[in-house]
């Protein structure tokens, strides 16, 4: 299995007999690659990840908080830089003294924006706003699920996620979800993978702050690490590889919408929506610096059999897109449990050469009422 595999993974899972044995994974997280990145500009200090003293009940059917904000003009330093700012709908007409550009939007509070940000990305907030007000947290500390991973009917190796406990990045209270990719022991002959993933979700909004990738593999290691200013609506991208001795560097900052999610968040993004007939949820997946739109429809309920045990499910279909040119990058079948948790289950991901397969073998339930 090639690091391509890998990424076709990441993108399936996180929006992603002979066997390797559970016991083979710790429960160490990533390194931080802020501190392995070594970032100098001090406006990156805040992503550093801090255990959270705070209180750690939250009712479950608290709101999420709107990451839209109030945001003062004299917040922007660049005097001379045009903004463009959202006010009250029913405002429309354009300033002449500053040449701001007026938005409509569905709102009362003030934004001020840079000129030069992304039209489409206020249409997809617009759009999001609805999607995220019909969210409800679905996470829980302590639960974890081991899915095997198989590839062309041979099992290559599982994945660990986790729910850890909350922490504070970037000044915020974030969920804390982490998986761990290990490949089974026959199969690392062929190809070893020991690859960690983490990301971190402000918990007002279930809107990602901190994603990170390390990859170490047979013959590669990969550090990528991905911040979201949520305030500034910034996303910054740092890449490492180092593959038969040769290094590779990218790094990249571009806007990003209010409202998105990271490929490993959006799974669980997708458990507080509801999933029924007629359910539609297209929404922007930002990752390297770029976005996609992802679609999750409802397909059906059915009957599954899943750890010995019939079980009934709601069978979700995922695509991404590349906007403007409404590429495909990918289809994804997945399978959640019927259920108040809506655990993940089984997932079916067809690729150039056959098709990727998860299957959930091991569960532990989390902690309800601990977030």
């Amino acid at each position: 299995m090639k690091s391509r595999l890998f990424a076709t993974l990441c993108l399936v899972l996180f929006f992603s007999s002979c066997a390797s044995k559970q016991g083979n994974f710790t429960d160490q997280v990533s390194p931080d690659l802020v501190k392995t990145f070594d970032l100098k500009d001090s406006k990156f200090d805040k992503f550093k990840v801090v255990e959270d003293k705070g209180k750690t009940e939250v009712p479950k059917q608290e709101k999420t908080k709107d990451p839209i904000k109030k945001a003062k003009a004299n917040d922007t330093k660049k005097p001379k830089e045009k903004l463009k700012k959202k006010i009250n709908k029913t405002t429309t007409e354009k300033s002449q003294k500053d040449k701001t550009k007026v938005v409509m939007v569905d709102k009362t509070e003030e934004e001020i924006l840079p000129e030069d940000y992304p039209e489409d990305f206020l249409k997809y907030d617009k759009e999001s706003k609805g999607i995220w007000e019909k969210f409800v947290p679905n996470a829980w500390p302590g639960e974890e699920s081991v899915i095997q991973i198989s590839y062309l009917g041979v099992t290559a190796g599982h994945i660990k996620v986790k729910v850890r406990n909350k922490v504070k990045v970037a000044g915020k209270t974030a969920y804390h979800f982490s998986a761990h990719l290990k490949s089974a022991k026959y199969y690392s002959m062929i190809y070893s993978l020991d690859d960690k993933i983490e990301t971190y979700v402000d918990t007002r909004n279930f809107i990602p702050i901190k994603y990170s990738l390390v990859q170490r593999e047979s013959n590669k290691s990969v550090d990528d690490l991905q911040l979201f200013d949520l305030d500034s609506k910034t996303t910054y991208f740092w890449y490492k590889r180092t593959k038969k001795g040769k290094l590779t560097k990218r790094e990249k900052t571009s806007f990003i919408p209010g409202y998105f999610q990271d490929n490993f968040s959006a799974l669980y993004f997708v458990r507080g929506l509801p999933l029924g007939p007629g359910n539609k949820y297209t929404f922007p997946l930002v990752t390297r610096g770029k976005i996609l739109l992802m679609t999750m429809k409802f397909v059906k309920t059915e009957t599954i059999e899943i750890m010995d045990r019939n079980t009934e499910v709601i069978k979700l279909e995922a695509e991404m897109i590349l906007p403007g040119l409404m590429k495909k990058k990918g289809k994804v079948t997945f399978w959640y449990s019927n259920d108040e948790v809506r655990k993940l289950l089984k997932f079916e991901a067809k690729v150039k050469i056959g098709s990727i397969e998860g299957e959930l073998v091991d569960y532990k339930a989390g902690q309800k009422g601990k977030f």
